[in-house]
């Protein structure tokens, strides 16, 4: 056993896992709806068929929502958050929004973000702005490194770290990254599709999904295949990290033990199967499009086998915070002009994203779904068979 999958079990030993779960139910964060890629609820599990979890429905708007509330509530058990903390965060856009969202009022929040993601995704922007949230900004690429020649925003929220009662939310480095996917994504998914998963597809930034839900699904049946994805090296895929760009991550390397392939993606096959995903009436983003390709790649090479498989990825984030992205790099990518007829789809979109997230938290908050009593069950579980074994 890994020492990173030790500390995740001794941490979720110290949870009540049932308070914890309902305190996410309350945030509206998790318990989120799988679809077929269709965009039709399926139920016929047994055959080859591609399903995504649509975590554009959580409150806060993206996956991110998950390791930030996980990071919040251990610091809120923990004792040691006063009032007037302050909280700062790097992050290259969907975790920030995210703590916007759940921080709103509640503390003082700074985002450390690129200059190139302020300027670039005035959409999610505005919407930091909107819910009260500072932004410092730094010269890396999209995403946050701690290279000097490239940007030091992660360096920056570290160094905030303990100043006038700041607490660094640290994606990269905090153990609530991956264990938020161990204790939800992951557990959530196994029971959504009747525990048939042969393949797990997603992109890798933080890698704080793929080795959660990794470590949870090779532990339930290990031979499902971990499948990464990695954006082409100067892309334009917000969130995600190339090769070179994964150092600045410290989960990186067990993942890349735990993955059985890692695939790399164009930014031309990840935006031209975001918009295959629009023709769908899906309001996937970039990286939707991105984690959709590659289970699309395990499909196709799949296709003429007589066993049938089970392929689940993500849909991290909706289309609806990135207008300004694709104005500025649509038609460079793709060649389609993201006007006219795509323009107005998009718009479409971007209200079914809010419809959806609304109806999923109405459902949330109005009470405790079939779906988290089934998961509170099944890890509490695991958390005593933890305990007899000393963990």
């Amino acid at each position: 056993m890994s020492n990173i999958l030790k500390e995740i079990k001794k941490c979720a030993s110290d949870f009540n896992l049932s308070t914890f779960y309902s305190w996410l139910l309350k945030n509206g964060v998790g318990f989120t709806p799988t679809i077929s890629f269709s965009g039709k609820p399926d139920s016929n599990y047994d055959r080859d068929s591609i399903f995504t979890k649509l975590e554009y429905t959580n409150f806060g708007e993206s996956i991110k929502a998950r390791p930030f509330a996980t990071m919040l509530y251990r610091n809120l058990i923990s004792g040691n958050v006063g009032s007037m903390a302050k909280v700062v965060a790097a992050t290259s856009g969907n975790f920030g929004l995210a703590g916007s969202f759940l921080l709103f009022n509640k503390f003082d929040f700074t985002v450390c973000m690129s200059k190139k993601s302020v300027n670039e995704n005035q959409g999610l922007t505005r919407k930091l702005v909107k819910n009260k949230t500072k932004i410092e900004t730094f010269s890396d690429r999209y995403c946050p490194t701690v290279d000097a020649k490239r940007g030091e925003a992660i360096a920056a929220a570290r160094y905030m770290q303990g100043i006038d009662s700041t607490i660094n939310y640290d994606q990269y480095d905090d153990l609530g990254n991956p264990l938020s996917h161990y204790l939800t994504t992951a557990p959530e998914i196994y029971y959504q599709l009747s525990k048939k998963i042969s393949y797990f597809v997603t992109s890798l930034g933080t890698c704080g999904t793929m080795l959660g839900c990794g470590y949870y699904l090779k532990e339930i049946n290990p031979k499902t295949k971990l499948i990464g994805l990695i954006p082409q090296e100067g892309h334009h895929q917000l969130g995600l990290r190339s090769k070179e760009e994964l150092g600045a991550t410290r989960f990186y390397e067990e993942v890349e033990k735990l993955c059985d392939r890692i695939i790399e993606v164009s930014d031309t096959d990840a935006y031209n199967s975001m918009l295959e995903l629009w023709d769908s009436n899906i309001p996937a983003g970039i990286s939707s499009g991105a984690n959709y390709f590659g289970a699309l790649t395990i499909a196709k090479e799949l296709k003429g086998e007589k066993k049938n498989k089970s392929i689940v990825t993500l849909l991290p984030d909706s289309c609806e915070n990135y207008k300004d992205f694709l104005e500025r790099h649509l038609y460079d990518i793709t060649g389609i002009k993201f006007k006219g007829d795509v323009y107005r789809r998009f718009k479409k979109l971007r209200i079914r994203a809010k419809e959806e997230r609304r109806k999923h938290l109405s459902l949330s908050k109005n009470g405790r779904t079939e779906l988290f009593e089934i998961i509170s069950k099944h890890m509490n579980n695991k958390k005593n068979n933890w305990k007899g074994k000393g963990i």
